[in-house]
C-alpha cells in the first residue's frame, strides 16, 4: 500500500500561518490585517513568518490557492459530468466567479502579487491549480476532437488563464460589471481560437 508523503515542517508552518491570516483576513478585512497580527495570532515570531512569507501577498496567495485545492476536487468530479469541453469549463468559471463576487477584497492584492511573481521570474513559487485542472480538461478535450491539438495543452492553459485574468482585472475596474457575464466573453474568446478548424 503506498501512503501519501507527509507534509514538512516548513509546509506544515506555511500551511498554518496561512490558516490563521486566512482566518484573520475573513474576521477584520485584508487591508486591516497587518503582518505582525498574523505571527502573533499564528504563535510564531516575526523572523520566521517572514522566512516563509516576504509580504503579506505572498500569505494571501498561499492561503488561496490552500482553499482552491480543497474545493477543486469536488467542483472536478461535477464539471466531468458534463459531456463537452464548451460546457465543462463554464462550470469552473461560474464556481470561481462566485468566489470572487463573496470575496472581492481579495483580488486586487492577489492580482498584484501573481503579476509582480511573474515579473521577478518567481511564477512558479506560489502557483495556483487552476492551470493544471484547465490543462487536464483541454487535454481531454484535444483527444475527443473539440480543441486543435495542435498546441501543447499547457500552453493553451496559459492562454486560457491570462484571458481569465484579464476578466477579473476588468470586474475590478467596474463595480457594475458581471464578472460571469467577463469570464463567459473570455471563454468565447478562448473558443475562438482553440477550437479546431
Amino acid at each position: 500500500m503506498i501512503t501519501a508523503a507527509l507534509p514538512s515542517k516548513r509546509q506544515r508552518t506555511r500551511e498554518h500561518i496561512a490558516t490563521v491570516a486566512g482566518d484573520l483576513f475573513e474576521r477584520h478585512g485584508y487591508e486591516a490585517v497587518t503582518m505582525e497580527q498574523i505571527a502573533v495570532e499564528a504563535g510564531v515570531v516575526r523572523g520566521t513568518l517572514y522566512n516563509h512569507f516576504a509580504v503579506k501577498e505572498a500569505v494571501l496567495a498561499e492561503w488561496m490557492h490552500a482553499r482552491l485545492a480543497r474545493d477543486l476536487a469536488p467542483l472536478m468530479q461535477a464539471v466531468m459530468k458534463r459531456k463537452t469541453f464548451a460546457s465543462r469549463i463554464p462550470v469552473v468559471l461560474d464556481a470561481s466567479a462566485r468566489w470572487w463576487e463573496e470575496h472581492r477584497q481579495y483580488a486586487a492584492p492577489y492580482i498584484r502579487f501573481r503579476f509582480q511573481q511573474v515579473s521577478d521570474g518567481s511564477g512558479e513559487q506560489a502557483s495556483s491549480d487552476m492551470v493544471t485542472a484547465y490543462t487536464a480538461l483541454i487535454h481531454a478535450a484535444q483527444q475527443a476532437g473539440e480543441v486543435r491539438d495542435n498546441e501543447p495543452p499547457e500552453r493553451l492553459a496559459n492562454y486560457l488563464h491570462f484571458l481569465y485574468l484579464s476578466a477579473l482585472m476588468s470586474w475590478l475596474g467596474d463595480p457594475k460589471a458581471s464578472l460571469r457575464k467577463a469570464f463567459a466573453r473570455a471563454f468565447d474568446f478562448f473558443l475562438q481560437g482553440a477550437s479546431r478548424p
